[in-house]
């Protein structure tokens, strides 16, 4: 976006300068005599730099030649001159922070009354199909095709027809004034739920109609709280999570423990240091500087974490680590998605309000197959996995082997010999719970529960006794 410019350092419109602006800098253009006649540059800062492409030449506020490798565009006062085809010059000046606060309002105003009118161009266009909403719900696939596995309980409908539903009830919508961006929230069943609106460029007619998103996921996608190993004095060591990066580690600590660990090869290769960027620096394998590299030439990359002197250093694993994490998380993948096939079956099943008697060879079978999968899990997750590099060491002579045996064979042996109870008790509570579910869905019964609550409130105030 073009908006007006600041005026020209002399103070009038000099002759042959156009000038315009983003919300970042201001632009002249023109020729170097005419530049040079307006104030705007000098001749000197057209003499040719050290490390830049022919014609292009880069100050900071104070007037000094940029260095190369120091990103400085976002600074006040930042000028970078640039020759055009035609022999002209254009120079881009870095405007102060309160200007560039100011134009970006200006712009995100403007983006925002140009989305707002496509949005409505979009229900003018599409409106019927918007008209009338019947609440969609579905258990197993995904609304709108995006995610690999479709695990989720879902709902489509407005406000209203959620609230029906026992979802976010009396809670501000997003896109309401004071509702957040997205809506986290109880089911009836008492099941997180998230509300959303849809992405603006995906259903535009959807997002000004209002017709919400809610998903509720079978199996929690919650990422896992980040833990440390002390890796060398002063430098820790990020453990790795079947939710992290499969290819990198990451290390924490000051550039002077970073280095004496024999991580880096010096405190010059850290950012900020002389020629070097401000919040970030990336290496190619042998430490050659990169900007970016691919996956199999990758070497490093330093960043300034949080107060000045402690950076995160992200290095790559060996090929070997990377495929063992690469096992150990579709492993988990696939325990994750089996465990949501049949939390999907019992979430349906409670949504509507049958929970048939499951035969006791069914039921013995289903707790096989889960006391096989746990015993797996605790074997992967346990004994045969590396945190940190510690793992455990059972010697092929030692008797833990047998213990081990012993106690994985009594699970099982348990799981397909001992008694089945029937628990009377719980299958009651359970119907209880899904005749409350119902009862709550019932809108006859629930106006008659309000007008009988009404009526004892008004016979119970005491001014009418």
């Amino acid at each position: 976006m073009t908006v007006q410019a600041a005026p020209i350092a002399n103070g009038a419109h000099a002759a042959g300068v156009e000038q315009s602006s983003r919300w970042s800098c201001d632009i002249y253009t023109g020729t170097s005599a005419a530049l040079i006649k307006a104030g705007i540059i000098s001749r000197e800062q057209l003499k040719s730099q050290k490390g830049r492409a022919p014609g292009v030449t880069a100050f900071l506020a104070s007037g000094e030649p940029c260095p190369p490798r120091m990103r400085a565009w976002r600074d006040p006062g930042y000028t970078v001159i640039r020759q055009q085809e035609d022999g002209g010059y254009r120079v881009e000046i870095t405007a102060p922070k309160e200007v560039q606060a100011q134009r970006r309002r200006a712009e995100k105003e403007i983006e925002h009354e140009r989305e707002q009118q496509r949005l409505n161009d979009a229900v003018a266009e599409c409106g019927q199909q918007y008209r009338n909403w019947a609440l969609k719900h579905g258990y197993t696939s995904d609304p709108h095709g995006i995610t690999r596995h479709a695990d989720y309980e879902w709902w489509e409908g407005t406000k209203e027809q959620l609230q029906s539903e026992g979802i976010g009830c009396g809670m501000a919508f997003p896109g309401e004034p004071g509702g957040p961006s997205e809506l986290y929230c109880k089911c009836p069943l008492g099941f997180d739920v998230r509300v959303y609106l849809p992405g603006s460029s995906y259903a535009p007619g959807k997002v000004a109609a209002r017709i919400y998103t809610a998903q509720s996921w079978y199996v929690p996608r919650e990422a896992p709280p980040k833990q440390y190993v002390q890796h060398a004095p002063g430098v820790l060591l990020e453990v790795w999570t079947p939710a992290g990066w499969k290819s990198r580690d990451f290390y924490y600590g000051s550039a002077d423990a970073l280095t004496a660990a024999g991580l880096v090869p010096s405190q010059a290769y850290f950012p900020g240091q002389p020629g070097m960027n401000r919040q970030q620096a990336s290496y190619r394998k042998g430490w050659a500087p990169a900007n970016c590299s691919p996956h199999n030439d990758f070497g490093a990359t330093i960043r300034m974490r949080g107060k000045a002197g402690h950076y995160c250093l992200e290095l790559p694993v060996t090929d070997a680590e990377e495929k063992r994490r690469e096992q150990i998380s579709r492993q988990q993948e696939e325990e994750r998605t089996e465990r949501a096939k049949v939390l999907a079956v019992e979430r349906k099943q409670l949504r509507d309000g049958m929970q048939p008697e499951m035969a006791e060879a069914e039921f013995r079978a289903s707790r096989i197959r889960l006391a096989e999968m746990s015993v797996k899990l605790v074997w992967s997750t346990v004994f045969a996995r590396s945190e940190g590099g510690l793992s455990f060491d059972i010697p092929e002579d030692s008797e833990s082997w047998d213990d081990l045996a012993e106690a994985f064979q009594t699970i099982r042996n348990v799981a397909r010999s001992a008694e089945v109870l029937r628990g009377k008790k719980q299958e009651a509570a359970a119907r209880t719970r899904l005749a409350l579910v119902a009862a709550r869905k019932d809108t006859g019964l629930q106006s008659v529960l309000q007008n009988a609550r009404h009526l004892r409130l008004v016979r119970s105030n005491p001014e009418e006794e």
